[in-house]
């Protein structure tokens, strides 16, 4: 995290199109022809765009962010994990960042990223609730500061254009919840994000691109520091 401010160049002219011909041709063959555009174009940006960003978060958001532009940090494999999935297909056809508060970008608050051939997905979230925590989670749902997190989410979805809260994780409230409680679509939860997707700017292969991306965060400030609060 010594990266300057600014450090962001963009992504090079043909990261797009690299993605755009990896969706269409999901070979190891597609990917190991164009692999110098993937390397010079898209994954060195990414580490600097993690860093250019997170310094950006940490300035007007949260001084506590993690972030570390490497691979199971901040960065997400293009491989895919093959071990225990039905589709074989060998790469993602896009890139995933990070940004957490917390021990562990896995289990702690974050700020993602996703980006796509032709679109940006910007939100806040926390996956993999466990054990104590996940307690906790559910009782803050159902307490006092449930109703604050009730707000927080129907505000972003009246304020971010096309934000959703993603999908549930259970199809009953979990054992010792009232299954009828006005914030029952939170208990279905064992972890949640709110994001929006928007289709990608041109300026993506500007250094105005962090500033944007980092700014589109921002807009998820409330939830990210209510789940901080009572997870």
């Amino acid at each position: 995290m010594t990266s300057t401010i600014g450090a962001f160049d963009g992504f090079g002219d043909g990261a797009m199109d690299f993605l755009e011909g990896l969706a269409a041709d999901h070979t190891k063959a597609y990917f190991d022809a164009h692999r110098a555009i993937y390397d010079d174009e898209i994954a060195r940006p990414m580490k600097e765009l993690v860093v250019a960003v997170g310094e950006r978060l940490a300035e007007s958001v949260d001084a506590d962010i993690g972030f570390e532009p490497r691979i199971g940090k901040s960065l997400f494999r293009i491989n895919r994990d093959l071990r225990f999935s039905k589709d074989k297909t060998p790469y993602n056809t896009y890139l995933d960042a990070a940004w957490w508060h917390g021990d562990d970008v896995k289990t702690s608050p974050a700020f993602i990223l996703r980006i796509t051939a032709d679109t940006v997905l910007t939100g806040v979230g926390i996956y993999g609730i466990g054990s104590e925590r996940l307690s906790r989670y559910r009782d803050a749902v159902v307490g006092v500061a449930g109703d604050d997190l009730a707000l927080i989410v129907a505000e972003l979805q009246r304020s971010v254009e096309g934000a959703s809260l993603s999908e549930a994780s259970r199809k009953r409230v979990p054992k010792g919840y009232d299954a009828d409680h006005p914030r029952a679509q939170f208990l279905l939860r064992d972890g949640f994000h709110v994001s929006a997707s928007v289709p990608t700017p041109a300026l993506i292969t500007s250094p105005k691109f962090a500033k944007w991306v980092a700014a589109r965060l921002a807009e998820y400030a409330s939830l990210q520091r209510w789940l901080v609060a009572n997870v």
